[in-house]
């Protein structure tokens, strides 16, 4: 790992960034889960590409979806730009509330779709994915609980990734936890009802096995602060929690005299900070600043 990542991840433990920041929902008759906010899933982007929003979901030809910024309707949402034509699966964007500004946009034929979409330069790509076996209804999941970063918030739920070739495995390598309890939640809204049915349990059959819906309250423990690799899969139903390889632990020895350099939590440096939180290093010292 190199020397950015690890001051980075060497802090990252006490701090956090919004999940929420980093979602972008996908809502329509065109998806498996039609107009409802409570079950719709979330596009994710990474710290390494903030304006890139990825994800794979089954869509179904002829009907109407869109993407929304926020998890309820009434917020900043993306369509179709007014005139445009997609064209080999590229779909120009543009901005607006309630249906106002854009068209809804669709798909000619029903199928599992790998969806980008580009805020920076307001495109989305929509093209059929390689995996066609089942529908795919999940583009994300959220670990919630006390061991991390976002606590019981499950809007500031830690993502699991979906994995593009195979879209029911899900993962999220070199995550901080510390010493406490999670389960996993399916989406944002519907998870902050507490309904089990939004909810991945540990099952009562094995630690790692996982149980949608199951009563009880079951949850996964981690007993050790450290990074961890973490790996679902839904179709078998089952959880890999391991620790990394790389703790990011160790001595790291700075320069003195140094022009302050700044990055976000997740590793990422940036040249001009604004608002925010970050790791900054200056004169042989890393600390984590608000700005």
């Amino acid at each position: 790992m190199n020397l950015t990542k690890r001051i980075a991840m060497s802090l990252m433990a006490t701090s956090f960034l919004s999940a929420s920041a980093a979602n972008l929902w996908i809502i329509g008759e065109a998806t498996p889960y039609g107009w409802s906010t409570d079950d719709a899933t979330a596009l994710l982007s990474t710290p390494e590409n903030p304006t890139l929003f990825e994800g794979t979901i089954y869509l179904e030809a002829g009907k109407n979806f869109k993407f929304m910024l926020t998890k309820d309707f009434g917020g900043d949402e993306y369509g179709l730009a007014p005139d445009a034509s997609p064209a080999d699966g590229n779909y120009p964007l543009a901005e607006g509330k309630e249906d106002q500004g854009y068209a809804q946009l669709t798909v000619d034929e029903s199928a599992n779709y790998l969806i980008s979409v580009n805020t920076a330069t307001m495109t989305a790509n929509i093209v059929k994915s390689t995996y066609q076996e089942q529908p795919v209804k999940l583009a994300s999941l959220f670990m919630v609980g006390s061991a991390t970063a976002g606590g019981w918030s499950v809007d500031e739920g830690t993502p699991l990734y979906q994995i593009a070739d195979e879209p029911y495995k899900f993962e999220h390598n070199h995550v901080s936890l510390t010493s406490g309890t999670f389960k996993i939640a399916t989406v944002i809204k519907g998870g902050g009802t507490w309904d089990n049915r939004y909810w991945y349990y540990r099952s009562t059959a094995g630690a790692d096995r996982i149980a949608l819906g199951q009563e009880g309250d079951e949850q996964w423990s981690i007993d050790a602060d450290s990074y961890y690799d973490i790996r679902v899969d839904i179709q078998a139903d089952t959880i890999s929690i391991m620790k990394s390889e790389d703790t990011g632990t160790g001595v790291i020895t700075l320069p003195e005299n140094e022009s302050p350099r700044y990055w976000t939590l997740d590793g990422v440096e940036v040249s001009s900070p604004a608002k925010g939180i970050y790791i900054r290093r200056a004169n042989g010292k890393v600390e984590k600043v608000v700005l």
